[in-house]
């Protein structure tokens, strides 16, 4: 009887043990938050549940009442209010983000290492204003994994809508998932999502172009790493000058040393008119010996910049302070991207030989690349040395290979245009059906008429009748287009469509004295000495002097 009483009595104790509050509840409680959201206006949209992880203030908390929020708080367990500083991770396929509160210290919950068995038990811990004294104790009815590390707990257990993101911990007190509801009201079940789902979202560069980072509008924390963070930076782009400013300034406090931060921040401010705050952020990266090259190249670029541009600038930002600080930079820490900048800033002190040979210089290292084989040539092209200027085109060219790739179309364009200064217009036709070749679908009805004048140079007749076709049909309105195209019709024994295609320059625009010549020649083919008179003498009444000797040769 004795041993009856005393079993009875060990299983009264162990439920009374499993319905007290464990001696883990306190510290969990503490970690324990109240999430509220607020909108641009500071209209608040939801509240929330949430938890930290570490006690330098991360918690977790479901994504779905973060987004469209403009900011939160979270409340801890003293009713004490920190503000939401950032977000950390987010997935809203899993509706679980990670977030940075801005907490003197937390008291964290520890994330459970292994995931919890079918059948063990689950404490679903109450929302901080519920006055409940003790979690609810439930047996995990089914666990799926995902990721294979990762697990989706289904609890038998009907929650509250006010429950969502309270921590689920198993029987040491370790979280092993956020609570989440089951679709309708009525289920008589919940989940729990792991929680180390939750800890191992982390930001990339590439977190700035993906739609559950975009629809967030809190700051995003930046990546821990230094390469990816300043990628983020960059492809979050400069929309929003005060956002952009205080992702540079978070670059600078976790990365003090790196000199792009300083420099993003400068390179802005100067953009935006604020010249003081430009330099103080460049005295703030040399002070700081986060490489004295790159901030001085970085600010003898913007100073060149600004120098070329109408926008007024502070007095002192001229080429000469540019040109020096571009030469310290040098002196510091050679670099070919220095020496092309020294190019740029010499040519726009018109001292061209001297930018000649720097751009130069960058071609004999690892930068060659055709574009600075053009600066050399529009170099020597001021200093009018023509035959220089083709030559640095051709090995502006010959830094690719045929096929051409796109890159090569302005080498060969510019080479173009200086053949057919020196009369080359067959190598000009030449690269102009390359130049083609690679800009389809980007020309204008000009290139097609400035082509046409170099075949007719060097009798090109059939290209040139195609060229002038295509022309008029790009820009049917213009009349030189259409007289063009009707001088060659003549050209080639068809005086029916040079007389219609005449006709049409003439009646958009009927001042236009080579249409009329055009016409006349046309129509005097044809036999009609009176119609040819009428339009030569048209045309010698606008002043066309080739008209009046025409007529004097008769």
């Amino acid at each position: 009887m004795r041993n009856i009483l005393t079993a009875i009595f060990l299983i009264i104790a162990c439920s009374m043990a499993q319905a007290q509050p464990s001696k883990w509840f306190k510290k969990v409680r503490k970690a324990q938050l109240n999430i509220i959201t607020y909108d641009a206006s500071g209209q608040m949209l939801r509240s929330t549940n949430g938890f930290y992880i570490d006690t330098d203030g991360t918690a977790l908390t479901d994504y779905a009442s973060l987004k469209g929020a403009s900011q939160a708080v979270a409340i801890d367990e003293s009713g004490k209010e920190w503000p939401v500083t950032a977000i950390a991770g987010a997935n809203s396929l899993y509706d679980v983000a990670k977030i940075k509160v801005a907490t003197s210290k937390a008291s964290a919950i520890n994330i459970a290492s292994t995931i919890s068995a079918k059948g063990s038990q689950a404490y679903i811990m109450p929302y901080l204003s519920s006055k409940a004294a003790a979690p609810t104790i439930v047996n995990i009815d089914k666990v799926e994994t995902f990721n294979e590390t990762y697990a989706q707990y289904t609890l038998p257990y009907q929650a509250a809508e006010r429950s969502v993101s309270c921590p689920v911990l198993n029987e040491s007190g370790e979280v092993i998932g956020l609570l989440q509801l089951a679709v309708g009201s009525s289920a008589e079940r919940c989940y729990a999502l792991s929680a180390s789902f939750a800890r191992d979202l982390n930001i990339s560069a590439l977190s700035a172009t993906m739609s559950d980072y975009r629809d967030l509008q809190i700051k995003k924390a930046l990546p821990s790493d230094v390469d990816q963070a300043s990628s983020f930076i960059y492809l979050c782009g400069m929309r929003d000058t005060a956002l952009y400013l205080s992702y540079v300034d978070d670059f600078i406090t976790a990365f003090p040393l790196q000199s792009n931060g300083y420099t993003m921040k400068a390179e802005m401010l100067a953009a935006k008119g604020a010249y003081a705050e430009a330099e103080a952020a460049w005295d703030a990266g040399l002070k700081a010996k986060a490489g004295k090259a790159e901030m001085l190249y970085s600010r003898a670029r913007t100073i060149y910049g600004a120098a070329q541009s109408p926008v007024s600038r502070p007095a002192d930002w001229t080429l000469d302070a540019a040109m020096a600080d571009l030469n310290a930079a040098i002196a510091e820490t050679p670099s070919p991207i220095y020496t092309a900048l020294k190019g740029h800033i010499l040519y726009a002190q018109k001292r061209y030989d001297e930018a000649c040979a720097q751009f130069l210089e960058v071609t004999q290292g690892q930068m060659r690349d055709a574009s600075y084989f053009l600066y050399a040539s529009q170099c020597r092209q001021m200093l009018g040395d023509t035959t220089a200027v083709l030559a640095l085109q051709d090995s502006a060219v010959a830094c690719y290979t045929k096929p051409y790739p796109t890159e090569a179309a302005p080498s060969l364009l510019m080479r173009a245009q200086t053949h057919l200064s020196m009369g080359h217009y067959r190598l000009a036709v030449a690269d102009l059906l390359d130049y083609e070749h690679l800009n389809g679908n980007n020309l204008n009805a000009n290139f097609y008429y400035q082509r046409e004048q170099a075949e007719l140079k060097c009798r090109m007749y059939q290209q040139a009748l195609s060229d002038m076709e295509h022309a008029t049909a790009m820009e049917p309105r213009e009349p030189l287009y259409q007289a063009e195209l009707a001088s060659l019709y003549y050209r080639f024994n068809m005086p029916d469509e040079a007389i219609a295609t005449a006709r049409k320059a003439i009646a958009l625009d009927e001042s236009f004295a080579d249409a009329w010549r055009i016409l006349s020649i046309a129509l005097k083919a044809k036999g009609d000495k009176h119609g040819a008179t009428e339009a030569l003498d048209k045309a010698i009444s606008l002043g066309d002097e080739i008209s009046k000797t025409l007529k004097e040769q008769k």
